[in-house]
């Protein structure tokens, strides 16, 4: 169970955490609707954009979005990327320990509880934040003038629950052309991954707790996990 929490760890890392998907359907019947597709990772975000038979890919890492004044977003992209990491080390650390609790050497099984109940917070953690204030737009640039943007979108009408899942309609004018906008923005395969991480650490945290207490009955004492050692 340990082991799949660090493959789960390690995909969260790399894969995507958001995807944004906006569709302007122009009022012109002459004009080509466009399309735009944005992948959000922690440590890079990828913008794709096809109009007709033209189309544009680029990446830009976090300093490019800071530049860009969407500091607050690589903020939070940042601790999530800390929190994962540290998770990833503490899990291989409670892997290791696991395979030493067979041994039935109670202060093993103490140390590796504790370590998966600290794993376990982190991965609530990682998951709080993320739904409750990530933001793939926040920052300085949200207080600039857009007065001079070539796209400009009001009238917005909002759904559902973002960043897990949500829908956004409006109306707006790109390059002078009047256009509806349609936009879609939902979960990456990498929260899903955290997410199911965070149900598999609590599991083990418990079943570590449970076997701790099993091994206190059997004339080790009282087990207290979270006492200092």
């Amino acid at each position: 169970m340990l082991v799949c929490c660090v493959i789960f760890s390690s995909l969260a890392l790399s894969l995507n955490w958001m995807n944004l998907e906006v569709e302007y359907d122009f009022e012109d019947p002459d004009e080509d609707d466009l399309r735009i597709e944005v992948e959000d990772s922690l440590s890079e975000r990828e913008n794709y954009a096809k109009m007709g038979t033209e189309s544009a890919r680029n990446t830009q890492s976090n300093d490019d979005l800071e530049d860009e004044g969407y500091e607050d977003t690589v903020s939070q992209k940042v601790t999530l990327k800390v929190i994962t990491i540290i998770m990833i080390v503490f899990t291989g650390i409670a892997v290791l320990l696991s395979l030493a609790a067979f041994t039935n050497y109670f202060p093993v099984v103490k140390i590796m509880t504790m370590i998966v109940w600290i794993i376990a917070v982190l991965s609530i953690a990682q998951i709080v934040i993320f739904v409750g204030f990530y933001d793939p737009y926040a920052g300085s640039a949200e207080d600039e003038d857009d007065s001079d943007s070539d796209i400009k979108c009001e009238e917005e009408e909002e759904s559902g629950f973002t960043p897990i899942y949500g829908e956004a309609t409006g109306d707006c004018v790109i390059y002078g052309e009047n256009a509806e906008a349609n936009a879609t923005a939902y979960a990456g395969a990498a929260f899903w991954f955290a997410a199911l991480q965070m149900i598999l650490v609590i599991v083990a945290a418990i079943m570590s707790t449970i076997y701790a207490r099993k091994l206190g009955s059997q004339g080790f004492g009282d087990v207290k996990v979270f006492h200092r050692f």
